[in-house]
């Protein structure tokens, strides 16, 4: 480790069920396929809240989505990620010791950094990990949606084409907003639901028709105007938004349905003519996995590495930074750093943030 590296750091650890502190740990130490990463901003997501929750592991540390610059880098870490670069991604916090966003220092594989254009601050960049990713896997990898993906040097939005359609069932959510920007990179029509508050902002993302979600004829109306709508991708996933999303596809045709929970038992009930899948973003770490009720096997988790690895080497996600074809979410800037973090859990817990990610400054 470099001299002008610091042999602790800082960082938010798990004391047990729903308890954590901010304590000084050991720098982590990248082995010879890791890059050693200074965090610069850090975001919130509600995982975060669930691991302290519902499954903690005492002495590990919190967080997934950053940002910050790679200061080391093993020997087999491969070229395309070099020291100096500013680099976002996202990792599986609270989950064992030494791995985890909130501290001064990461480590992690360059498989899985995007590396960030200077048009984005650190402060949008944190927060396109775990939704970023997840909004492209579940629509472009060929067991999900399968759909055809943006080209990696794309400049400019391509004309929309109108028989090619894809359902974002609640298109306001952090993963959903990503999920209209790619697909709109790739001409597709865009059909998204959200409260009416919403739908100015997501036809800006890329949206082409927007629906009142909270409307209980939504997905009548939608699969009454797009018979042939066979693709959808629920954002949300939970309290009937799976169910409405199948209701809204084609009656007559083979069709597919992305969920990032379970996928409920009701959709083939609904349409039989449904494949539904479910996109679990820990399976990008290359090992299987049991958790939220579902299981990864290591062949799948082999599958999504490699994905990854693809997607992040391609620069795609750079690229539409850079050309602003691509946005990250809304933040909302916070003060305090680690320490403040503890409250802005809190918050997220108790559904008192919407329509915006909460950042913090950790250097």
């Amino acid at each position: 480790m470099s001299s002008q590296i610091p042999t602790h750091t800082n960082a938010l650890i798990v004391k047990g069920k729903g308890q954590t502190a901010v304590q000084q740990v050991d720098t982590p130490q990248p082995n010879d396929k890791q890059i050693l990463v200074q965090v610069h901003n850090v975001a919130l997501n509600p995982t975060d809240w669930a691991h302290i929750d519902f499954f903690p592991q005492v002495g590990s540390t919190v967080g997934s989505d950053y940002v910050g610059t790679v200061v080391e880098k093993g020997s087999k870490a491969g070229t395309e990620i070099t020291v100096g670069d500013r680099v976002a991604g996202a990792v599986h916090g609270a989950w064992e010791v030494g791995v985890g966003a909130f501290a001064g220092y990461l480590t992690t594989v360059p498989e899985s950094v995007t590396r960030i254009p200077s048009n984005v601050p650190d402060e949008e960049a944190a927060g396109i990990g775990i939704t970023g990713y997840t909004a492209y896997f579940g629509l472009f990898q060929s067991q999900h949606l399968g759909l055809t993906p943006p080209e990696p040097t794309l400049t400019s939005l391509p004309p929309v084409d109108k028989t090619k359609k894809l359902l974002v069932w609640s298109g306001a959510t952090s993963v959903g907003q990503f999920v209209i920007q790619f697909a709109r990179a790739t001409g597709l029509y865009v059909i998204t639901t959200a409260s009416p508050k919403h739908h100015d902002f997501l036809h800006e993302l890329g949206a082409a028709e927007t629906y009142d979600y909270s409307d209980e004829t939504t997905p009548e109306k939608i699969s009454e105007a797009h018979p042939d709508l066979v693709y959808a991708y629920d954002t949300f996933s939970e309290k009937g938004s799976q169910e409405a999303s199948a209701r809204a596809l084609s009656k007559t045709q083979s069709s597919k349905l992305l969920v990032i929970l379970a996928p409920s038992n009701e959709i083939s009930n609904i349409n039989k003519n449904i494949k539904a899948t479910f996109f679990l973003f820990y399976s990008l770490g290359g090992q299987q996995i049991d958790i939220y009720h579902q299981h990864v096997s290591q062949e799948q988790a082999d599958n999504d590495f490699a994905y990854l690895s693809k997607f992040t080497s391609s620069g795609t996600f750079t690229n539409l930074l850079a050309h602003g074809l691509v946005r990250p979410n809304r933040t909302s800037p916070q003060t305090g750093g680690l320490q403040a973090i503890p409250a802005g859990l809190d918050r997220l817990r108790n559904g008192q943030v919407s329509g915006e990610k909460f950042t913090y400054a950790v250097q």
